[in-house]
């Protein structure tokens, strides 16, 4: 039995339970898998190697270069008090969703992809002949942009002409980009700077008081 197409998330598992989850239950699970700080009121974090670039990290760097930066620093991930819901959420379904294609004989799941300094683990890869699709489940803040060109790095990497992007309730497909490595570049010059030359307009940011004093 193989797997043709990939479906969209909520078509393949259950979505609706995850729908009332809330932060407090959220932060309780994170801290099932991993230690937890609590850093501000609302701001928490856990432990990340950044050592070695990956292409899930490009959300951060979009988000905020600086914050990237710190983080990387911290050796921390940080998020906010109700992104832990999102995250959460985002796992259990990732994991449902995993095992529910894992069943298909051409499908591998967290597929780890190495190359130099780059690693990076896909969601899901379809094995066509000699062809590797990968296939990005995706639930979360990150926006469609982020989730578009860290798919292309994965095209890319396993050679592929294309890959697709997993939403709840639609199924994307993405040609390749080669030009989306570019990023890597930009992403490997931030992190070896001294972060002050980072420009960036803070404002209401929940992190900007640990930049503050990272930097």
């Amino acid at each position: 039995m193989e797997l043709l197409l990939p479906k969209p998330i909520c078509s393949l598992v259950n979505c609706d339970d995850l729908e009332n989850l809330d932060a407090e239950s959220a932060l309780a699970e994170m801290k099932k898998e991993q230690e937890v700080f609590k850093l501000l009121p609302d701001v928490y974090a856990y432990r990340y190697d950044f050592k070695r670039i990956s292409p899930s990290i490009i959300n951060d760097f979009e988000y905020c270069p600086r914050l990237l930066w710190v983080q990387y620093k911290l050796g921390l991930k940080l998020f906010t008090k109700d992104a832990a819901v999102s995250l959460v959420r985002g796992r259990l379904l990732h994991g449902r969703y995993e095992r529910a294609v894992s069943v298909f004989d051409n499908v591998m799941t967290e597929y780890k992809v190495e190359i130099g300094d780059l690693v990076g683990v896909v969601d899901v890869v379809i094995k066509r002949g000699r062809d590797y699709i990968p296939v990005e489940v995706k639930t979360g803040l990150a926006t469609r942009g982020a989730h578009r060109k860290q798919l292309q790095i994965y095209i890319y990497l396993l050679r592929a002409r294309y890959g697709y992007l997993v939403y709840r309730n639609r199924v994307e497909r993405v040609e390749r980009d080669d030009g989306a490595v570019m990023i890597l570049e930009e992403i490997r010059r931030i992190l070896g700077g001294d972060g002050r030359e980072i420009g960036r307009e803070c404002g209401r940011c929940m992190f900007k008081a640990i930049c503050k004093n990272v930097l």
